[in-house]
């Protein structure tokens, strides 16, 4: 073992000292000056860096954490990365990244497939970006009615598409499940829903919106019967 070698082996054996003496202690402000001892002895030492983060999110400093766990995946010393990823999902979740959030349990459920509290966390945080895009669509769709001219009817053909409408006649919530991309359409259906188009079943007389010529969800601005928008919703 050449000097160079020992030098960095003396180093890192110094900062697990560190890092011991840390675990230790049961003050935060004195277990966080061990970490930082021992970051200062080895920078990339992983033990240190994921304690440093989980420190930093229990006492509320999110951004610091998400910089340590940041650290220990950068520094490729670590394997199986399942618990990195599921701290730095529970940091971006408390700091309502829900989307980031929802990529990083998805990242450590690769490396434990099976973990029920993380396939719990990942349906809530499905749950919540589905209805962020949910509610983002609906004001999209109400800026959008809000340019029409009451005086005139609307008389377009613009259906939804057919995987929305073969959601909304299988799924109660449809508005939740036409995120999925895992939502397969049986050809069965996709017949079924092209035949109701083209024979205009589905069309704004027939759709739930639809009150004496008038579309309640365009906020009541005239409608020809035989049009369509991609706010249609069949009649139940």
């Amino acid at each position: 073992m050449n000097s160079k070698e020992a030098l960095k082996k003396e180093r890192s054996a110094v900062s697990n000292r560190y890092v011991l003496m840390g675990d230790k202690e049961t003050g935060l402000k004195k277990k966080e000056h061990y970490y930082r001892l021992a970051l200062e002895v080895e920078p990339k030492n992983v033990s240190a860096l994921n304690k440093m983060g989980l420190l930093s999110y229990h006492t509320g400093k999110l951004r610091e954490a998400i910089m340590f766990f940041d650290a220990v995946i950068d520094s490729g010393k670590v394997q199986n990365l399942y618990p990195i990823y599921f701290n730095k999902s529970m940091v971006l979740k408390e700091l309502k990244e829900y989307e980031a959030a929802l990529n990083y349990i998805n990242k450590a459920l690769t490396f434990d497939p099976q973990n029920p509290q993380a396939e719990t966390i990942k349906k809530e945080l499905q749950d919540i970006v589905d209805e962020k895009h949910r509610r983002q669509a609906e004001r999209e769709k109400q800026a959008s009615y809000s340019t029409f001219n009451k005086d005139k009817i609307y008389t377009s053909w613009n259906p939804p598409t057919i995987s929305i409408l073969a959601n909304m006649m299988c799924y109660k919530d449809w508005h939740i499940y036409k995120h999925r991309r895992d939502f397969k359409i049986t050809d069965t259906q996709k017949e079924n829903i092209t035949s109701k188009l083209a024979s205009k079943e589905f069309c704004c007389g027939k759709c739930t919106f639809y009150r004496n010529g008038t579309c309640k969800k365009k906020k009541n601005i005239q409608v020809d019967a035989k049009a369509i928008c991609k706010a249609f919703q069949p009649r139940t």
